[in-house]
Formats: structure tokens, C-alpha cells, sequence
């Protein structure tokens, strides 16, 4: 089929030049009134020319052989793959990179947490212990101060002892004392010893023995033991203190 399209031209050529050859010949025949010597005929030597469609010899016209390089294409090939490793090294970078500032900030955080809670442990150990040194110096200071109140009573009870027998030395009992008669004074006192004032507090029911034992403490005047004595102790006992007289003894 390819080889009658190439051909079915230069033939149809040729059969038109000799159908029109034919054609003029018995034209030629029929009007002539004379026959004439007709020339030899002159054959057309038709050739048959192969041609080839047009749109494909333009494209064979255009196209070309490649040549591939082959360096070219593997120089590329590694360039692709050059850049490809690139690409994935950055994102690999930047992902370690990630990991580790997470990894950072848990760490800063769990250090942050755990210096919190050393503080707080350390606050409350302080505290703990600044309690337990609070009531051992309170539970101290009470020992002192009880220490310190038996001492003062001791003492103080000895300067009592002074004061009953220098009154008891000057203490004229009536003779209508009798063992049931109690007399209660309140003495006032100044630092250096003197009775400032005494009223009695309790009466005994008998004026003669209430009147004995305030001529008693006035007869005294002055006791020379408080001027010794430590001024705490003056204070809290003996500034204002109250003395029993009963006949059997005198008592405090």
C-alpha cells in the first residue's frame, strides 16, 4: 500500500499525457478533409519519481541524531543527589537541633522544679528547726525561770526569816493574847529598808493585839537586810507584803 501511494502520482501523469496524445490524434483524423502524413510520434519517456510526503521530509529535516552525554547526565545524576543528601542533612539538622532544645528545656525545667522543691525543703527544715530552738529556749527560759523563782523564794524566804525575827525581837505580846488571836498587817516598804506605812488587813478582834503588832513593825523602823537585797527580789516580795502575828509565833 506505501509503495502504490508513492507511485499512484507519476502514474496517473503519464496515463493523462497519452490519453491526451490519443485524443488530439482522432481529432486530427476525422476533420481533415485530406489525409496527411503524420509525423512520426514523439513518445514522452515518463519516470516514475518517488516522492515522499512532504510533512515527513520536513520532520527529517528537523530531526536529528542525539547524541547523549553521558558524563552530562551522571554529573547531574550526582548533582540531584548531591543536593537530595543536602536537603535531608538539613532537615535531620534541624530536627537534632529540635530534639535538643526540647530535651534543654525539659531538663532547664526539671532543674528549676527540683531547685524548688530543695528550697522549699530547705525552708521548712529552717523553720523546723527554728521552732524546735523556739521551744527549747522557751522550755528553757521556763527551767531558768522556775530555777530562778525557787531561788527567789529561797532567798527571798531568808530575808523573811530576817524580818520575823527582828520584829519578833521587838513584839510586846499583851497578856490578853490568847493561842487563837491571828493578826494580818501590810507592810510597805522602800528599796533601802524603811516601813513607809502598815495598816492592819486582818484584825485579830482584840485592839490591844492588833495595837501590839503594828507598834511592833513601827518600833523597827527600818529593816538594814532589804538594802542588801537584789532589787527583783525587793520588788516581787517585799515592796508590799503582808506578816501574820498570832501569839504561839509570828508568821509570815
Amino acid at each position: 500500500m506505501k509503495f502504490l501511494s508513492y507511485y499512484f502520482l507519476p502514474i496517473s501523469i503519464s496515463l493523462l499525457l497519452h490519453a491526451g496524445l490519443v485524443a488530439v490524434l482522432l481529432v486530427n483524423w476525422q476533420t481533415g478533409v485530406q489525409p496527411r502524413k503524420l509525423a512520426p510520434p514523439k513518445y514522452i519517456e515518463a519516470k516514475l519519481v518517488e516522492l515522499k510526503p512532504q510533512s515527513k521530509k520536513k520532520a527529517s529535516a528537523k530531526k536529528k541524531p542525539k547524541i547523549v552525554d553521558l558524563a552530562a547526565k551522571r554529573r547531574a545524576e550526582e548533582k540531584r543527589k548531591q543536593l537530595a543528601e543536602q536537603k535531608r542533612q538539613t532537615q535531620l539538622k534541624k530536627e537534632k537541633e529540635a530534639e535538643a532544645k526540647k530535651a534543654a528545656e525539659k531538663k532547664k525545667r526539671e532543674e528549676a522544679l527540683k531547685e524548688k522543691k530543695a528550697r522549699e525543703k530547705e525552708q521548712a527544715d529552717l523553720r523546723r528547726k527554728q521552732a524546735l530552738q523556739q521551744e527549747f529556749e522557751e522550755a528553757l527560759l521556763e527551767e531558768e525561770g522556775l530555777l530562778q523563782e525557787e531561788l527567789y523564794a529561797t532567798e527571798a524566804s531568808s530575808y523573811a526569816d530576817a524580818i520575823r525575827r527582828r520584829i519578833e525581837q521587838s513584839w510586846s505580846r499583851p497578856p490578853s493574847a490568847r493561842n487563837d488571836m491571828r493578826c494580818e498587817l501590810t507592810i510597805d516598804m522602800v528599796p533601802n529598808g524603811r516601813v513607809v506605812d502598815v495598816n492592819i488587813k486582818t484584825s485579830s478582834g482584840s485592839l490591844s493585839f492588833d495595837r501590839s503588832a503594828l507598834a511592833a513593825v513601827k518600833k523597827v523602823e527600818v529593816f538594814p537586810e532589804i538594802k542588801d537585797m537584789p532589787i527583783d527580789i525587793f520588788e516581787r516580795h517585799f515592796r508590799k507584803f503582808s506578816l501574820a502575828f498570832q501569839p504561839e509565833d509570828l508568821r509570815q
